[in-house]
């Protein structure tokens, strides 16, 4: 399926782009548009409680995003390894992350400018080297919300730790390195493993079979310690075996990215099962142009919800048909954008500025 744009690029990595984004679009129309009424851990009702927009079944979404681009980022240095590409890349990245930030609280693109930076640093390095990387940010992200508990649990604030804004160089560390929605650590983890995935992604896919089985086994293994030991407990083992993102846990850290790389192979065997599919052509076209789609659906959020008033927020059954609708349509258009111009207008951006 070729594009306009002459890429030359992975169609498995790109369909799955599309397939995360309509869980991100999910994830923040839910917790957009029905606040903590979107968290649902402590209800009653089964659905709701696994579409809780922070620790529900779609938790995952935006850390397949973020391991795609790890391994896509592999790829190209591979392939043609300029350090300062990167650099500019996640320059560019942050930039429009942090005036994306004015419309969409807690947006991930300046955290991704931020992994690209770390990433043009250590790229190059040994597999061993990015493993100890993974497992330093792993630790340290679990380390320190431990330490914000007893601290807290003490009554003793902690507060000074999550800054309103990064309106300076301490606050500006403490805010994209250990704290927000998507900081350095642990996230940068999930980067890592897309690194190490991109250098050996031809072994990867070959094996896949045989790596489905272990990966189901670690998902359930994790997710089942988490419930057993939480179950009638209270306190520091509550937070130690917790798998809610916000906490930084260790179980947390290596559920979601077990899990997300269960959904990456799932949908490389559709692609490479169903190549020539119309379907997915489509998601092939989207996934090409979805950062563009990505920032489009925060805007037309923005446009109909606050602007326009045509959403109000009524419940998870608003928050999924407003996502779904705004999937398909965002799809859509950039299957034909892609198909009839070529890549999208940040894409475009992005390749001119980081070349």
């Amino acid at each position: 399926m070729p594009t306009r744009s002459g890429l030359d690029r992975n169609p498995s990595l790109d369909a799955t782009r599309t397939v995360a984004l309509l869980g991100i679009i999910i994830l923040n129309y839910h917790g957009y548009l029905n606040g903590y009424v979107a968290i649902g851990a402590d209800k009653e009702n089964f659905f709701v409680r696994i579409m809780d927009a922070w620790n529900g079944v779609l938790a995952p979404s935006p850390v397949i995003f973020v391991l795609v681009s790890g391994i896509s980022c592999s790829l190209f240095a591979s392939a043609n390894f300029d350090r300062w590409t990167l650099v500019r890349r996640g320059v560019l990245l942050f930039a429009v992350g942090s005036i994306f930030e004015w419309v969409w609280n807690g947006t991930i693109l300046p955290y991704f400018g931020l992994y690209f930076l770390l990433a043009a640093g250590l790229v190059s390095w040994s597999r061993r080297n990015i493993v100890a990387i993974m497992v330093a940010c792993t630790l340290a992200a679990a380390t320190l919300s431990m330490w914000r508990f007893f601290r807290e649990r003490d009554f003793h604030s902690t507060g000074w730790l999550s800054p309103a804004h990064p309106d300076s160089p301490r606050n500006f560390v403490f805010r994209y390195f250990i704290d927000y929605t998507h900081p350095i650590l642990p996230w940068f983890t999930f980067f890592c493993v897309g690194l190490l995935i991109g250098r050996s992604l031809p072994w990867f896919l070959a094996n896949r079979t045989r790596l489905v089985a272990p990966l189901a086994v670690g998902v359930a293994a994790t997710y089942t310690l988490s419930t057993v030991v939480r179950r009638g407990t209270d306190g520091t083992w509550q937070r130690l075996t917790s798998t809610d993102p916000f906490e930084r846990g260790v179980l947390a850290t290596v559920g979601v990215t077990l899990s997300s790389l269960l959904v990456i192979i799932v949908v490389s065997w559709v692609v490479e099962a169903f190549p020539s599919s119309p379907i997915t052509d489509v998601f092939v076209r989207a996934g090409r142009v979805s950062l563009t789609l990505y920032v489009i659906h925060g805007l037309a959020y923005n446009l109909v919800v606050n602007q326009l008033d045509w959403v109000r927020p009524t419940g998870l059954d608003t928050a999924l048909g407003l996502a779904a609708l705004m999937w398909i349509l965002l799809v859509a258009f950039g299957a034909w954008w892609d198909r009839f111009i070529g890549r999208g207008p940040l894409e475009r951006l992005l390749r001119g500025f980081g070349g």
